[in-house]
């Protein structure tokens, strides 16, 4: 297994991915091209979190 695949926070899981917000729609950075993941790199980024409402 990789030694710099994305983890879980919480429970350790590989079974993770990146997305990204861009114009109104949410995408897997893993589908995007070179060109794109550049780009995402010059981005400014934020610290948020997603919590499941129960």
């Amino acid at each position: 297994m990789e030694e710099n695949c994305p983890r879980c926070k919480h429970c350790g899981s590989a079974n993770v991915y990146g997305i990204s917000r861009v114009v109104g729609f949410f995408s897997k950075i893993e589908d995007w091209n070179n060109s794109k993941k550049a780009e995402l790199k010059d981005r400014k980024k934020g610290n948020y979190k997603i919590s499941a409402s129960e």
